[in-house]
C-alpha cells in the first residue's frame, strides 16, 4: 500500500509528520527509507522532542543518520530536553547554515546547564536568533557574536554580572527577558540592557523597567518597538513615556491590561501622533474612549477585539464621528446581534456623509457571531463610505497582561 504513492506524494505527506514517525516510516520499506533520507537531506527547520531524543539514546545509529544527512541544511532547530551526553556525539557533524535555536534545557545545576550552552555555542557557532528556556547563568551567550534575536523566557538563576559582556559583545535587535510576573527582580543590574545602541524590540517584565532603566531605553536611536508584562507599573511606564517621548508612540497594544484607567486614558491622550490603539480583551469606560477618539488627530486604527464591555453602536459611532482621521474600526471577536445592526443602519449617514469617497472607513466584523449571512450584514452597513471585511487582521496578540508600544524612528 504504502508503495502505491509516488515519491513527491510521499513528500508532501512529509511535511506534516514529525520526526519520530518520519524515522519510524524510513523503516517499512527501501523506497520510503529513500524519500525519507531525501527528505532529510534538504530539511531546513526541525523539532526534536523529547519522546524522538529518547529514540535516539536507546538507537544512536538513527540519530547518527539523521545528523549525517540534515546537519548541512538544517536553519531552524528546536530542541527540547536533553543530555549533554547525547549532544556530545553531534561534535562530529557541522552545522554551517544554523541560524535559530529554540532549546528547553531543562532544570538541571548551574554549572551542568552553563556546560550545555558552551558545548551549543560551539555545535551551532552563527547562530542569529536564541531560545534559551532553563537554569542558565548567561556565561557564555556572549560567544555568539553575531546573534540578533535573543529571548531569555524563566531563566531564574541569570547572573546579571554577564549583562556587561553580553549586551556591549553583541550586536542585538530583539530581546526577550521574561519571567512573567514571577518574583524575580534584578534590580538596577538590568540597566546594562537599556544602553545596548542597537536595540529595535525588548519584551520585558515591567517591574525591570523602573528607575534608570526607561530614560536610558528612551534615548536608544533604533528602538522601534517595547512590550512588557504587567502587573502594577503600567501606569507609571505610560506616564514616563508620554513625559520623556509622547510624539514617538505611533501604536498601543493593551491585551487585559488597561482596566478602565483614566489616567492611562490622560496619558494616551498627550500622544498626539498616535496612530493605532488596540484593546484585546479588556475595558474602557466609553466617555474615556470618545475623548481619545476626539483629541487624537492622526488615530487611523481603532481595535477593540474580544472586549468585556463594548459601547453600543450608538456610541461607537458617534466615536467614530469625532475621529475624521479613522480609517478602519475592528469589531472582530464581539458578540454582535441584530439590534447592533439596526441601531448601526440609522447612524450610517449621519456619520460617514461628511468623509470623502476617497477616505472611506473599513469596518472589520471577524467572528462576531452575528447570527445572519454576510449579504444581509453587508445590505444593513451599506453606505458609499464604508466598507465592511470579514478577514480576521493579525495583531500579534500574545500571552495576557501586557503592554506593547510601537515607536517612530527618528529619521535624523
Amino acid at each position: 500500500m504504502f508503495d502505491k504513492l509516488n515519491d513527491d506524494c510521499w513528500l508532501t505527506i512529509l511535511k506534516y509528520v514529525n520526526l519520530k514517525d518520519q524515522v519510524s516510516l524510513a523503516h517499512i520499506s527501501k523506497s520510503l527509507r529513500s524519500v525519507v533520507r531525501y527528505q532529510w537531506e534538504h530539511l531546513r527547520v526541525a523539532y526534536l522532542d523529547q519522546a524522538l531524543l529518547e529514540r535516539f539514546e536507546q538507537q544512536p545509529s538513527e540519530m547518527e543518520e539523521f545528523l549525517q544527512l540534515a546537519s548541512s541544511s538544517l536553519q531552524n532547530l528546536t530542541i527540547k530536553q536533553t543530555d549533554i551526553a547525547l549532544l556530545q556525539k553531534w561534535r562530529a557533524y557541522e552545522f554551517p547554515k544554523l541560524v535559530t535555536l529554540d532549546c528547553d534545557l531543562g532544570f538541571e545545576s548551574e554549572e551542568e546547564t552553563d556546560e550545555k550552552v558552551l558545548l551549543l555555542t560551539q555545535l551551532f557557532p552563527n547562530l542569529r536568533q536564541l531560545t534559551l528556556l532553563g537554569n542558565t547563568t548567561g556565561r557564555h551567550i556572549w560567544a555568539w557574536d553575531q546573534l540578533q534575536e535573543l529571548n531569555l523566557l524563566c531563566c531564574e538563576s541569570l547572573d546579571t554580572s554577564t549583562f556587561d559582556q553580553i549586551f556591549s559583545a553583541i550586536p542585538l535587535r530583539k530581546l526577550t527577558l521574561l519571567y512573567y510576573g514571577y518574583n524575580t527582580n534584578m534590580g538596577d543590574d538590568v540597566l546594562p540592557i537599556s544602553k545596548c545602541s542597537t536595540l529595535e524590540e525588548l519584551v520585558m517584565d515591567d517591574h525591570h523597567l523602573l528607575g534608570d532603566f526607561m530614560p536610558n531605553l528612551l534615548q536608544l536611536p533604533r528602538l522601534r518597538r517595547l512590550a512588557f508584562y504587567t502587573r502594577d507599573y503600567y501606569e507609571y511606564l505610560l506616564e514616563t513615556v508620554s513625559k520623556l517621548r509622547p510624539l514617538r508612540v505611533k501604536a498601543l497594544l493593551f491585551h487585559d491590561a488597561f482596566w478602565s484607567s483614566s489616567c492611562v486614558s490622560q496619558v494616551m491622550m498627550s500622544m498626539t501622533n498616535l496612530r493605532r490603539l488596540v484593546l484585546h480583551d479588556d475595558d474602557i469606560e466609553t466617555k474615556e474612549l470618545h475623548k481619545i477618539c476626539a483629541t487624537l488627530p492622526q488615530l487611523e486604527e481603532l481595535h477593540l477585539t474580544k472586549m468585556r464591555a463594548l459601547p453600543t453602536a450608538t456610541q461607537l459611532w458617534d466615536m467614530v464621528g469625532a475621529s475624521q482621521s479613522l480609517k478602519i474600526l475592528n469589531l472582530s471577536g464581539n458578540r454582535l446581534n441584530r439590534q447592533f445592526l439596526d441601531l448601526s443602519s440609522e447612524c450610517l449617514d449621519r456619520v460617514l456623509k461628511k468623509r470623502s469617497l476617497s477616505s472611506p472607513l473599513t469596518l472589520h466584523l471577524h467572528n462576531t457571531l452575528l447570527k445572519c449571512d454576510q449579504t444581509e450584514i453587508l445590505k444593513k452597513l451599506k453606505h458609499p463610505n464604508l466598507e465592511v471585511s470579514f478577514k480576521p487582521i493579525d495583531l500579534n496578540v500574545w500571552s495576557s497582561r501586557f503592554v506593547e508600544i510601537e515607536f517612530n524612528i527618528p529619521t535624523d
